[in-house]
């Protein structure tokens, strides 16, 4: 079998989910292309520049002549590569007029969609989900909603990791091991929501790693004052998920409403510890008190920080189990091998 998958990455290169379904199918043994829609929407139509000159009116009228020269790049390689199955993990750039093509032109072609965060949020992909064979969300409340709304292709599938990126560390140096570890960690974006909570580690060991801040946040507030402001990607972020005692993993309550992110799936990977919010999916996914700690509030948490800060043993059990598990059950190699029993291939 033969599949072209369309990737979305922008400055995180070979780190995102159209990368790491390519090396699980080339361990499959399937033929397979990459094709970066998102990069050549963003670097040869130059989007970013024109939404800052351009009324949001007018770039809004003009989406798809915006995307002309993407999308007849990609409908010329899968003409050349002819593919059984097309996965679509681009995310925000397919809209739907693209998928109705694609279906009109290769009719023989099965096409995937697998979005990564919440389509009821995000325009092109809600108005898109009709046009593909089979669509996938992380989240089952997601997947109530849009069947709700009469969507009969939309199937739940969750987050994984890449065991060949998201892997432990052995034997970091001292520097390294200074550098990336504290007694706290937090990977990610920084929102309101999460230095309200992230406040009361103020006099704690803890170092925030992520690409920026997002809403009215203060300057004096623990996401600034801890913030590492560097954005770590493959083995730098392994080395924060090893070399920290507790990842801390605050989901977003937008895009993660039943549902987790990937990073839960990543920790795990790389043998680390975490505590995270409790959500309904996670039950199914992981044995909750076993192979992960959940919190239910802020005060909650702080009692498990302090709880096991303290009870190394215990961490290591509990993050040894984790990673057990996420081997055994939670690749991408098993979500592509659920896209295939899902798609009867």
């Amino acid at each position: 079998m033969k599949v072209l998958i369309i990737r979305a990455t922008g400055k995180e290169k070979d780190n995102d989910p159209g990368w790491f379904y390519h090396k699980a199918l080339d361990r499959l043994g399937y033929e397979n292309i990459m094709f970066n829609h998102r990069k050549i929407v963003e670097e040869k139509l130059v989007l970013k520049r024109l939404i800052n000159r351009v009324s949001k009116r007018i770039i809004s009228k003009g989406l798809i002549d915006l995307y002309k020269s993407a999308n007849k790049m990609l409908i010329k390689q899968i003409g050349f590569f002819k593919p059984d199955l097309i996965l679509d993990v681009s995310g925000k750039t397919t809209v739907h007029e693209l998928v109705k093509w694609i279906k009109e032109k290769f009719r023989k072609t099965l096409i995937i969609g697998h979005f990564n965060d919440n389509p009821l949020f995000y325009d092109p992909p809600f108005s898109t989900i009709p046009y593909y064979d089979r669509f996938f969300v992380k989240d089952t409340y997601v997947l109530e909603q849009l069947r709700k709304l009469g969507a009969k292709n939309v199937y739940y599938l969750p987050q994984a990791c890449d065991p060949d990126s998201h892997r432990p560390i052995e034997n970091m140096t001292k520097v390294e091991r200074d550098y990336y570890g504290s007694d706290l960690s937090f990977v990610g974006s920084m929102y309101p929501y999460r230095a309200k909570i992230f406040e009361i580690f103020r006099d704690y060991d803890f170092k925030i790693w992520g690409s920026g801040w997002i809403g009215n946040i203060s300057r004096k507030s623990v996401a600034y004052t801890k913030h590492q402001y560097r954005w770590v990607v493959g083995k730098g972020k392994s080395m924060v998920f090893c070399a920290s005692k507790i990842n801390l993993n605050t989901q977003n309550p937008q895009n993660d409403i039943f549902g987790v992110s990937s990073k839960v799936f990543q920790i795990a990977s790389a043998r680390g510890f975490q505590i995270i919010d409790r959500k309904k999916d996670l039950s199914n996914l992981f044995k909750i008190g076993e192979e992960l700690i959940c919190f239910n509030s802020r005060d909650e948490l702080k009692e498990l920080v302090d709880y096991y800060l303290g009870r190394p043993q215990e961490r290591e059990i509990i993050a040894r189990k984790s990673y057990e598990r996420v081997l055994r059950e939670h690749t991408f190699r098993h979500r592509f091998e659920e896209i295939m029993r899902l798609c009867k291939f």
